[in-house]
């Protein structure tokens, strides 16, 4: 879900490289749902083209030996099959390790803190601070500081918010002191914050990594990452346009081996999760009328 951003938050980068937290450019690069399927189905396409009835057929459509090679290159590339070893431990050290869906449910409990008490922080503010000084207070609270989408970003926003709030409870002034009181009797407590703490270290642990990362510039972990995520986007590309392609030269089944649409169940209600066919012949024409259409572009 979208999250609104306050006015008042900039966004220098050089804000974040301050702290002790990992730099988002050493976190593991997490792959949607989508990609992964993106991933699926492209190797599917590259490797059950290659049957020969399939590649003759293909190649009247104007697949050729060059665009194989292509989306072969695109594809390694975008599932990180060409990156060093060294890379995924220096990612493991910085939060690697908790992997799946424990990881994604971990960051979805850091994401409804963040949606929680991010604007319950901010009201709170615009309330107990004095007019005079309440633009003031909120603007030094939440600089450098907002909210982020789901996803590692948010390890370092909730961790920053609350070291804020610490801050809070230690600052000599009335002001602080009477915001962070009423954080607490709404529900932030020391022991909600320290079971948050307890959550962004299981996220950020490094447990089962080498005991010494291999030295990795930040810079190399970057460009690799951005050629990982560029490779997803020309993955991408490449494999709409040939599935619009050579869904006009193959009949439903043989669509459906090669990857390029997906056989729904007829009563599947909406949002339900698409389950692919077993691979079928591509001269067994028989179940045209199965398919409820092709798949749209992955988007």
């Amino acid at each position: 879900m979208p999250k609104a951003k306050s006015a008042s938050a900039s966004k220098n980068p050089g804000a974040r490289a301050a702290t002790s937290e990992p730099s988002e450019a050493s976190l593991p690069l997490v792959l949607t749902a989508a990609e992964q399927d993106l991933l699926g189905r492209a190797l599917r396409l590259l490797v059950n083209v290659q049957a020969a009835p399939f590649c003759a057929r293909a190649r009247r459509e104007g697949y050729t030996a060059e665009e194989h090679r292509e989306g072969w290159r695109l594809l390694k590339l975008a599932s990180g099959e060409q990156r060093p070893l060294e890379h995924l431990f220096v990612e493991a050290s910085s939060g690697g390790v908790v992997e799946g869906a424990e990881r994604m449910q971990l960051l979805q409990e850091v994401d409804t803190f963040e949606n929680t008490w991010f604007p319950r922080t901010r009201a709170i503010i615009r309330r107990v601070v004095p007019r005079e000084r309440r633009d003031g207070f909120e603007v030094a609270f939440f600089k450098h500081l907002e909210q982020q989408p789901l996803g590692p970003a948010e390890i370092m926003s909730v961790a920053t918010f609350l070291r804020r709030v610490e801050g809070l409870a230690r600052n000599s002034d009335g002001d602080a002191k009477k915001v962070h009181k009423v954080l607490a009797t709404r529900g932030l407590t020391e022991a909600r914050m320290q079971q948050m703490r307890d959550l962004l270290a299981r996220l950020e642990a490094g447990a089962g990594a080498p005991a010494q990362s291999p030295r990795v510039l930040a810079a190399e972990l970057e460009r690799a990452r951005k050629e990982q995520r560029e490779a997803l986007e020309g993955l991408r590309g490449w494999f709409n346009d040939w599935a619009t392609t050579l869904r006009q030269g193959f009949p439903v089944k043989a669509q459906i081996q090669l990857g390029l649409t997906m056989l729904k169940r007829t009563a599947a209600a909406p949002g339900e999760v698409v389950e692919e066919a077993p691979p079928l012949d591509e001269d067994d024409e028989s179940a045209e009328g199965e398919v409820a259409g092709a798949e749209p572009l992955l988007g």
